[in-house]
């Protein structure tokens, strides 16, 4: 695969948008159907989810949103046990460091330098702004379980 130039921030966001796409195949054990991006505008609302941020030639955040019941049901799919609420928020934030840490694999691998921060789990109408733009993926799982992938940036 080619440099990605760091200066151009459609680029980022197409290696982002790919790699997301790719680690969330690979961790999340269910099949996938991915929507297309969407530019969407702050503040964002979240009511359940784990936010981590991305430092270096990528300056913002990635934000995994859906309820707690479909955190619960990718636990107990990946660990073989339903989860208490304090072990739920607990994966919720490995969720989101595992999906962000394999990102930043993946982002380095095409030349763009990333690094993450501690996940940040989100609960109960939690509201982000502050924001330059943002990039919405809904991945669904079924006709039922949803999983919002937003790329919040600085940049």
């Amino acid at each position: 695969m080619t440099a990605v130039d760091k200066n151009n921030i459609n680029e980022i966001i197409k290696g982002v948008y790919n790699g997301t796409m790719q680690t969330v195949k690979k961790i999340i054990p269910f099949e996938p159907a991915f929507g297309s991006p969407e530019l969407i505008a702050p503040p964002l609302t979240i009511n359940f989810g784990v936010m981590i941020g991305f430092t270096g030639d990528l300056k913002g955040e990635l934000v995994l949103q859906s309820d707690e019941k479909f955190f619960n049901e990718i636990g107990e799919a990946m660990f073989g046990m339903p989860l208490s609420e304090e072990m739920l928020d607990s994966f919720a934030g490995e969720l989101g460091n595992m999906i962000a840490g394999s990102l930043s694999t993946y982002l380095a691998e095409i030349e763009i330098q990333t690094d993450i921060t501690h996940p940040t789990v989100l609960k109960g109408n939690a509201k982000l702004s502050g924001f330059k733009r943002a990039l919405l993926v809904k991945i669904n799982y079924g006709e039922t379980k949803l999983l919002e992938v937003h790329l919040l940036l600085n940049q």
